[in-house]
């Protein structure tokens, strides 16, 4: 992180004066700086100077901040009437945007970010992520082999990718599909909000739809999906009932189904699944649950140690086994705890991930104990006592 702070407080295409440019070229040089410095995401709001999220927290360049109308005018050049739209509606709104970036003399670079602007104090506000245009392979992401053995292990059901925001759960979900992509003849259609990783036709054939502009409402294309003669449907995010409606009857009628979550925890994004649904139908998803899903893959990423790894992953994963399913038929996911810490079939606790992670030197010991839910028992992993430790 310090390293792109002094990079920012050197870095001419941010000074004062560059507010008052040409919307389009002031864009462009924040994109060249979010890829110089590496940056996750690029944030603008009335008041502040722009600044990135990077490995550790942010970085800004001390200055001027943008006055009324600037933001609107800088994202003006990424926006049709459609968006314009939606924004003035509902007060937000989310999609893609790719451009041509100059990175030296008679060479430009294409990159991709996901948008979503908002109102703040009444002001535009946004959050932009940039996005990786190369899908990242598993041992890429450093994530383990159990992920790999879930999408090998049944040719139908569902794989739920939780997370909260920033977690990499949409890049953990190209992956997989990327590794079908690599390797199967399927069909496989996406339903996102915006579409992030536009992924080619290796020996899959894939239809990545988005919403506004290939359908008009979720549950619109959830409804259609089905008779689209998908073997693989991916849907960007699980909102509501209708959507895990939609995932099971899809894996019921023998398709793979991927999808995401915002939860911290497993055990949480299948409670979080039930509690979509009233009490007169939760015996009947639990039902479902217990014989469609897969597995839960959550994960959360940390600033990494080894300089050629900015972030690292740490995960937990539940296998659907048969004490597993068993248990989710009775009403007692509260054993499935003891079921993660077990190591069954490659599952794996946070504790766990962050133990391995700590011993093969990706994050230090304070690192660690911070983010994990239970540091208490962290500490019994790790085997020592007393405060936190750090490494020099």
């Amino acid at each position: 992180m310090d390293n792109a702070h002094a990079a920012l407080q050197n870095d001419p295409s941010l000074s004062s004066a560059n507010l008052d440019m040409d919307s389009g070229a002031l864009l462009m040089k924040l994109f060249q700086t979010a890829e110089r410095i590496n940056a996750s995401d690029l944030h603008m709001m009335r008041g502040e100077p722009p600044y990135f999220r990077v490995p550790g927290g942010f970085a800004s360049r001390k200055g001027q901040g943008l006055g009324d109308g600037d933001l609107d005018r800088i994202m003006a050049c990424t926006l049709n009437d459609r968006l314009r739209g939606i924004y003035a509606e509902h007060g937000y709104v989310d999609y893609a945007h790719e451009d041509m970036i100059p990175i030296r003399e008679g060479e430009k670079k294409r990159v991709r970010y996901r948008i979503q602007l908002y109102k703040s104090r009444g002001s535009m506000a946004a959050a932009i992520r940039r996005i990786k245009l190369e899908v990242s392979t598993f041992e890429q992401l450093n994530l383990p082999p159990v992920y790999e053995y879930a999408i090998r292990l049944r040719p139908k059901g569902i794989i739920v990718v939780g997370g909260e925001t920033g977690s990499g759960k949409s890049t953990t979900l190209a992956a997989m599909v990327n590794y079908i992509n690599q390797r199967e003849m399927k069909h496989i259609v996406t339903i996102e909000d915006p579409i992030e990783f536009v992924i080619e036709n290796q020996k899959c054939r894939i239809n990545q739809r988005e919403l506004g502009q290939d359908f008009p409402t979720y549950a619109q294309a959830l409804r259609a999906v089905v008779r689209q003669d998908p073997d693989i449907i991916v849907i960007g995010e699980m909102r509501d009932a209708d959507t895990v409606r939609t995932a099971i009857t899809a894996a019921e009628t023998g398709h793979l189904v991927l999808t995401s979550l915002h939860t911290a925890e497993a055990v949480q994004t299948f409670y979080r699944i039930l509690n979509f649904f009233d009490e007169t139908e939760k015996e009947a998803v639990r039902r479902n649950l217990s014989t469609t899903l897969i597995a839960i893959m959550n994960q959360i990423l940390l600033p990494s140690a080894k300089p050629a790894v900015p972030r690292v992953p740490a995960t937990e994963v539940l296998i659907n086994t048969s004490g597993v399913k068993m248990y989710i038929e009775r009403g007692e996911e509260n054993k499935l705890e003891d079921i993660l810490e077990s190591g069954e079939d490659g599952m794996r606790t946070f504790n766990f991930s962050l133990q391995e992670l700590c011993k093969n030197d990706f994050i230090d010991r304070g690192t660690a104990l911070r983010a994990s839910l239970h540091p208490d028992r962290l500490r019994t992993l790790l085997g020592f006592e007393g405060g936190i430790r750090t490494m020099d």
